[in-house]
């Protein structure tokens, strides 16, 4: 996987990049080395001439060694991952599709349970109703009776009269 010549590589190589800027003032033993950490230092004033925005010495750090590595070691180990990631990726659809059914399960109860509620008080207003018509429908009939013997008392009395 390495760059073939007549192609350009994107990825730095050493040797190319400019040398990372080191913002320490002294190396730690005090020697005065012109490299710390096995890259060369450069003097203050030329600090101020470098760009803000240069990534060169970050991206030198990264690509550090990247001639040396095993491309197809590194694809094993990526394509490892990425079955190792698919395999707790599918574990957790699976128990995500537990939980969605035993969620389900549950609201379906609940559902269920409201929906038996709502016919009991449905089966208890009607009984309640037809009471309450049977009663008034005896009322009537009572009434009717009292009215009737009213009139029956109040014809005798005409009768009675009459004669």
């Amino acid at each position: 996987m390495q760059a073939t010549p007549n192609r350009t590589s994107k990825i730095p190589r050493r040797g190319t990049m400019s040398p990372r800027v080191s913002q320490g003032s002294k190396s730690p033993t005090g020697s005065g080395s012109p490299q710390e950490n096995g890259s060369p230092q450069l003097p203050v004033e030329d600090l101020a001439s470098t760009s803000i925005h240069d990534e060169a010495p970050f991206a030198s750090r990264l690509t550090q060694g990247l001639e040396d590595c095993n491309w197809e070691q590194l694809q094993g180990k990526y394509a490892d991952a990425m079955d190792e990631h698919g395999r707790v990726e599918e574990n957790i659809r699976v128990e995500t599709a537990k939980l969605l059914e035993a969620f389900m399960a549950w609201s379906q109860t609940t559902v269920s349970q409201d929906e038996n509620r709502a016919l009991k008080r449905f089966k208890t207003q009607m009984q309640h109703v037809q009471n309450s018509e049977v009663n008034v429908e005896n009322k009537k009939k009572h009434y009717e009776e009292v009215v009737k013997a009213f009139q029956n008392a109040l014809a005798l009395l005409n009768d009675q009269m009459k004669i």
